[in-house]
């Protein structure tokens, strides 16, 4: 059997030249790897290479899947690195059907490794085999079961790997993925999160001018890479926003609302969350500002509105509001 593959040696093989975000993906030797980049970032092609590399790795046999929600979609990756291997390793290439969604390819080791296309539409034709790797596309357009239920059982038993690629949409089942990759929660994630303009392919100054056509949350979607929206899960560091919490915090004269280092959001001196999770999803602090003065009679300051998502407004008498961000 031939040593294990190199992916730069790869990669100047196949012609390809990973970007500075790709090179951290294909770095990772990560189970569970979830990229979520905005347009046009290049996660396409990292995935191909990635198949690429898992299809070609000297072993007996391999057997590894591309998965999207519809056909249409599952056929890009797959097409993709059939096109790759083909155009440059056509000699390594056994059988290629575009009807059934199957490549063939002969590995450095001499043995074989099969890459099929499979849509998540009919989640039952995801069942019974056992998997070296899978490649998950528009993850953001899924169900949370297709993983769940169907696909992460498939890798199990030969100890498979998985990616996931999209676009980052609101807090979703994708959101819940790439969170398991961040500051060690899960040792078997990681994720990364680049805007479009990381793939020096493309001119930022063309993307900024979508800025003014867009409304801030879409942009901050589709070309900054970001998860738009409230976060349905408390912070694992000050557990906020939080039900049994008050809808109410008094604030002392020389206290200062302070702010988790994790989410951002106020918390007290012990860095506990100030911020109540009501019934209906939202999150808010009516913040109450004590003011006492020696001899005098202590003064008391309401927030002028109970919070939304932004934060209470607190007036200081003879000066300007200051508005508190939840």
């Amino acid at each position: 059997m031939a040593k294990k593959l190199s992916k730069p040696e790869l990669f100047e093989a196949l012609g390809y030249k990973p970007h500075a975000g790709q090179i951290l993906v294909h770095r990772s030797t990560a189970p569970r790897r979830v990229l979520a980049c905005g347009v046009r970032w290049g996660k396409s092609t990292c995935a191909v290479m990635e198949a690429a590399a898992a299809l070609l790795q000297p072993r007996e046999a391999c057997l590894g899947w591309t998965v999207a929600p519809t056909l249409d979609l599952a056929r890009l990756i797959f097409q993709r690195t059939a096109s790759t291997l083909l155009r440059k390793m056509r000699h390594r290439v056994k059988l290629y059907s575009p009807r059934e969604q199957r490549l063939v390819v002969v590995n450095l080791g001499g043995g074989l490794s099969v890459l099929e296309g499979k849509t998540a539409d009919n989640p039952t034709s995801l069942l019974g085999e056992s998997l070296d790797f899978a490649i998950v596309d528009e993850v953001v357009r899924m169900r949370e079961s297709v993983w769940t239920e169907h696909l992460s059982q498939r890798l199990l038993d030969r100890r498979g790997w998985a990616l996931f690629l999209s676009t980052p949409r609101g807090r979703d089942f994708f959101w819940k993925l790439f969170r398991r990759g961040q500051n060690g929660r899960d040792k078997d994630f990681e994720s990364w999160s680049s805007p479009s303009w990381a793939n020096p392919m493309l001119d930022r100054a063309v993307i900024e001018e979508e800025r003014g056509r867009l409304t801030a949350e879409a942009f901050a979607s589709q070309y900054e890479g970001q998860f738009t929206g409230e976060d349905p899960d408390p912070c694992d560091v000050c557990h906020g926003p939080s039900r049994d919490v008050p809808a109410t915090f008094l604030l002392r004269e020389g206290e200062a609302i302070g702010r988790c280092a994790e989410c951002g959001r106020s918390v007290d001196a012990r860095g506990r969350t100030i911020v109540k999770r009501h019934s209906n999803g939202t999150a808010s602090v009516v913040v109450i500002e004590l003011r006492e003065r020696r001899g005098e009679p202590a003064e008391v300051h309401f927030s002028e509105a109970a919070a939304d998502q932004r934060g209470p407004v607190l007036t200081a008498p003879g000066g300007p509001a200051l508005e508190v961000d939840v």
